[in-house]
């Protein structure tokens, strides 16, 4: 069911106009008798400070703060004996790379050196985090 469009308020031809209102007279205020003006109490005598002109603050320059926390030494990663059958099981593959990956440790096999230094590059390793051996 479509619904009725809402129509302005109809206006009546015959509206009145307001009728303007007259101020009412003043009427006078009604004074009392009883009121009796106020007193001020005497202060006691202080004498004024005179101002002088101050003269500005000197600032000392702050020294710099040295933090009070040490850096802890970077712990070298532990590295386990193993014999060269265990640390080199492929023939095909002996070069090897032993590093520490946020908390994996990771061990990779490489065919020839220039596929080791790719990866420690592509990896962002810095030296003293890794480990290298070549089977020889």
């Amino acid at each position: 069911m479509p619904r009725k469009k809402a129509e302005p308020p109809k206006v009546s031809e015959n509206k009145k106009k307001p009728a303007i209102r007259k101020p009412k007279a003043a009427t006078p205020k009604k004074t009392t008798t009883k009121a009796k003006p106020a007193v001020r109490k005497p202060k006691a005598a202080t004498p004024k400070k005179t101002t002088t002109k101050a003269k500005p603050a000197v600032r000392k320059p702050k020294a710099v703060k040295k933090p009070t926390t040490r850096k802890k030494p970077e712990l070298k990663p532990k590295r386990k004996e193993l014999s060269k059958k265990e640390m080199f099981p492929f023939e095909s593959f002996p070069f090897r790379l032993e590093y520490t990956d946020g908390k994996e440790h990771r061990v990779c096999h490489f065919q020839c050196e220039a596929h080791r230094v790719k990866h420690i590059e592509r990896y962002k390793l810095r030296k003293g985090t890794y480990f290298i051996d070549t089977l020889t």
